[in-house]
């Protein structure tokens, strides 16, 4: 649930979806004119009333990707974001009161059945502060600023100068790093987004009309007979805290040998209209806490995900000192925790209470980079305010690159968001060119966020047919939304710590829930090199693969069911070959256009 949904996202879908007999245009100019009448005046007037009882919004369309819409539709998205905007941002100068607002907002949300009135006034009260601080202190901010935020693409623009920046990249050759091969491999655990559920009720409601389902006090809504599992729910539902444990205490159990364990963020749930940062703090000690004691001796590399700040997303720059909207509880916090664990070294705290980024060098030769990735993120309202490389962190991982380049050392980089179209466009760009830069020393990349099992290849900027970096996605401890629990165990090379090959391991949730409460029976889901028949995980055997990916409609169709974990109610939908196809595209991320390896 983003906050702009409660300002146009209804309009914008239900427009989309509509008789193509309607003037998109025409609509638009009417809702603009009747809202901008009804903010001023107060009044609903009739033509007000019946707009706002055509446009409401379905139930059934409450969760679709409004990243998916067609390029006509998206020119209608975009000048509806910047008439709304620009309607509120302008009464707001003028003197509008911030309750005036939050109570128009909330009607608006709730008369257009974007979410319920709990979920609209919790969402427009924790963000609301937030964004009129944003526009009350920057004059200059625009309503086609904001939108090309939160749309960036062809029909919606970002051409604020403000938003382009660089940073200083080492521009000398790159040093040649003894690279050989070891026959000696360490483990390596990745556990992600396991989005811990303090009030997840088993027998709840799991067909909920809230964002988040399964979760105390929704049972009175509930007519459907769809009940929250034992062990979770595939609909929209996150873990409950002895799912959380279940699978620290499996991977404990059946893994040996454990190097380091990365976890790539997001321990707070999706009830996003309710959140503190209080709950937060308590979730992260608990959740941090049992990893703690089920794995002791066993170094933890953690990173923040997007959900782990409050309101959800939301990372502000160090220039906001205000305590009340700032993020400095969560730097503070997590510094602590870490630290104090023994899982950091003292030296880490500096950068951490900066931004939420660290670096360590757990032996000679190697280096891990944990980045906050979060504040690339387009849903990250405080871009609007400050977009400069917040927190300096691109800027010091090209340092910290060039250092580790000097001393001769391999580096993996942790982040929770990819570096894909959900990132601010002027951060991608920059991150990729620092990828490009340092490309022979990082080894590796471990991505959460997206909960699928999927990988990320990195194209050469000289050369558009060579792979140079690749990103592991590492899924999700949570089944939200229709997946299946996993984690993975990477085998890495323990000289040059290249990823060997990766093993996927999950539970059938449908099962497991059957049985319950009995433990899940967890199973190697599979080994990439074996799944995939392929030699080993070099760059060459990566490309080859995924041109073998385009062409063989059999490798394609187990790649899509693994993208989705195996999980019957994802792979349920209808899709042919090339709607298969669109997933090979999310695999290419690079500077050019290499859009042609996947059409």
């Amino acid at each position: 649930m983003q906050f702009y949904k409660v300002l146009f996202f209804a309009f914008l879908l239900k427009i989309a979806n509509s008789d193509v007999t309607i003037n998109k245009d025409e609509m638009i100019l009417r809702f603009s004119g009747a809202i901008n009448n009804w903010v001023q005046t107060g009044e609903e007037s009739e033509e007000f009333q019946n707009l706002l009882n055509n446009l409401t919004l379905p139930i059934n369309l409450h969760r679709i990707n409004w990243r998916s819409s067609t390029s006509e539709s998206s020119n209608a998205i975009c000048t509806l974001c910047r008439t709304v905007f620009n309607t509120f941002i302008e009464f707001r100068r003028k003197g509008m009161s911030a309750n005036y607002i939050k109570s128009n907002v909330i009607k608006l949300c709730t008369r257009l059945n974007v979410e319920t009135e709990n979920v609209c006034t919790g969402v427009v009260t924790l963000h609301l502060p937030i964004i009129l601080h944003i526009v009350d202190t920057k004059p200059n901010l625009t309503a086609s600023t904001i939108c090309g935020v939160i749309l960036e693409s062809q029909s919606c623009p970002l051409t604020d100068d403000e938003f382009e920046w660089t940073v200083n990249i080492d521009s000398s050759p790159p040093k040649l790093v003894d690279a050989d091969e070891s026959e000696e491999s360490i483990n390596i655990i990745q556990i992600t987004d396991i989005h811990y559920d303090p009030n997840y009720e088993p027998n709840g409601n799991a067909n909920c009309n809230e964002p988040t389902c399964c979760r105390k006090g929704q049972n009175v809504t509930n007519t459907s007979n769809k009940v929250a599992g034992y062990w979770g729910d595939y609909n929209y539902c996150d873990s409950p805290w002895h799912a959380v444990v279940d699978i620290l205490e499996q991977i404990r159990d059946t893994h040996q040998n454990i190097s380091y364990i990365y976890f790539t963020g997001d321990i707070v749930d999706h009830g996003v209209w309710e959140t503190s940062a209080f709950g937060n703090i308590v979730s992260l000690y608990k959740s941090y806490s049992r990893i703690y004691e089920t794995f002791r001796n066993t170094p933890v590399y953690p990173i923040l995900g997007n959900h782990e700040a409050h309101p959800v997303n939301l990372y502000a720059p160090k220039s906001v000192t205000d305590n009340k909207i700032n993020t400095q509880w969560l730097f503070n916090a997590t510094a602590d925790l870490w630290i104090n664990v023994g899982w950091l070294p003292e030296s880490t705290r500096l950068t951490i209470l900066e931004g939420g980024y660290y670096t360590i060098s757990p032996k000679k030769g190697f280096r891990i980079i944990a980045l906050n990735s979060n504040v690339c993120y387009s849903a990250n309202w405080w871009l609007w305010y400050q977009p400069r490389d917040p927190y300096g962190q691109l800027q010091w991982l090209a340092d910290t690159l060039l250092q580790a380049e000097k001393d001769g050392e391999f580096v993996h980089i942790l982040a929770h968001i990819p570096s894909n179209n959900e990132c601010h466009s002027t951060w991608k760009r920059e991150y990729l060119k620092i990828v490009d830069r340092f490309a022979r020393i990082i080894k590796a990349q471990f991505n959460g966020h997206t909960h699928n099992d999927e990988i990320l290849l990195f194209y050469s900027n000289d050369n558009s047919t060579t792979i140079n970096n690749v990103a592991w996605n590492g899924g999700s401890a949570t089944p939200s939304t229709k997946l299946n629990p996993n984690y993975k165990l990477y085998i890495v090379d323990n000289k040059n710590y290249a990823v060997k090959d990766i093993e996927t391991w999950m539970y059938n949730l449908t099962e497991a829930n059957a049985n319950a409460p009995r433990r899940p029976s967890w199973y190697k889901s599979y080994s990439f090199k074996e799944e995939y028949d392929i030699p080993d995980l070099s760059y060459n055997s990566l490309h080859n693969w995924l041109h073998k990916l385009i062409q063989d409609d059999n490798l394609l169709s187990r790649y899509y069911r693994n993208f989705f974990k195996r999980a019957e109610p994802s792979l349920n939908k209808e899709c042919d070959t090339k709607c298969m196809r669109a997933y090979v595209c999310r695999v290419i991320t690079s500077l050019g256009d290499h859009r042609t390896y996947c059409n």
